[in-house]
């Protein structure tokens, strides 16, 4: 996936659902109502089985109910948006690379120029990216209401003029100047040359383009929604858990009957549906963790599935 749209709308269905979820904290409910854009950040970070623990832990430590530090409430929602990305990650990265042909934690490795990696296809990373846009695309549709829903616009996926495109490009310049000041905030100039090399080395590699969200978007081709499962295998609205977080956006009522096959039997039709189905139990095992009743966070990412 691109680590964004899908992972964003996944979390913002979360934090829907787990407010009618009574085995989900109300302190954990409240973080994600409040402090929205936190979360959505903690929802693109990657490696969270090294940080959501300890930062857990800290928050919890720490905590003296409503009147709480901000901070702490700021805290919680970042770790809850991490659960979410560990989610996504876990139902959609086997998915990714059945529908590629290939495995995607290899393919990420060999982009980022990983040593030792294995090289992949240029297919298979054109295949993944490709079917990551096709997904995407789909849940701007569906879950931002092709961009009047927070935090996009309808812009979002414009087509662009040649000035508008110029004036993107020199946003990812800004973007990228951003993340290289943040990468260490005085460089040896001794020893710049590995400083780059460490920098080059390290970053995620952008795994779908903005040009190729807008052309899907705008051109998507009716055999690869077919062969890709886009509406069938990926995102179906008669799902239950996408019904009830689709009713709630819309400021409808969930009845007794869609709340049990959510909350109760955990139903599931489609890879999203299955994605806010683990991310509610990640969230429930994080409120058993909260509670002390468990003295290990569980939430497992791809390569440490199944959850035990």
């Amino acid at each position: 996936m691109s680590d964004m749209l899908t992972h964003w709308a996944a979390f913002e269905d979360c934090s829907r659902l787990a407010g009618l979820d009574d085995r989900i904290e109300s302190v954990f409910a409240a973080a994600l109502e409040q402090n929205r854009q936190a979360g959505r950040l903690g929802t693109l970070t990657r490696l969270g089985a090294k940080w959501m623990q300890p930062m857990l832990e800290s928050v919890r430590d720490q905590w003296s109910g409503p009147n709480s530090d901000p901070k702490l409430q700021r805290n919680l929602a970042f770790v809850l948006g991490g659960l979410i990305h560990q989610a996504t990650d876990n139902v959609m990265k086997p998915a990714l690379s059945r529908a590629a042909g290939g495995t995607w934690s290899q393919m990420q490795a060999y982009l980022r120029g990983t040593p030792g990696t294995p090289p992949v296809s240029p297919e298979v990373v054109e295949a993944a990216h490709e079917y990551s846009a096709y997904l995407d695309a789909e849940v701007f549709r569906q879950v931002y209401l092709d961009g009047s829903a927070d935090p996009f616009s309808e812009l979002f996926m414009a087509e662009l003029s040649p000035k508008g495109k110029a004036f993107e490009e020199f946003v990812r310049a800004l973007f990228q100047r951003s993340l290289l000041s943040v990468h260490t905030l005085n460089p040896t100039v001794d020893h710049m040359e590995d400083w780059l090399e460490n920098l080059f080395g390290t970053v995620q590699p952008a795994f779908v383009g903005v040009d190729r969200w807008v052309r899907v978007y705008h051109e998507a081709d009716p055999q690869k929604i077919e062969a890709f499962g886009v509406r069938t295998s990926f995102y179906r609205p008669d799902d239950p858990a996408i019904r009830a977080a689709r009713a709630l956006q819309h400021g409808q009522q969930v009845d007794a009957a869609a709340r049990r096959a959510v909350f109760i039997d955990g139903a599931h039709t489609c890879y999203y549906g299955h994605i806010l189905q683990t991310g509610l139990d990640y969230l429930r095992k994080a409120s058993q963790f909260w509670r002390g009743e468990s003295s290990h966070l569980v939430a497992p990412n791809f390569d440490e599935w199944p959850l035990s």
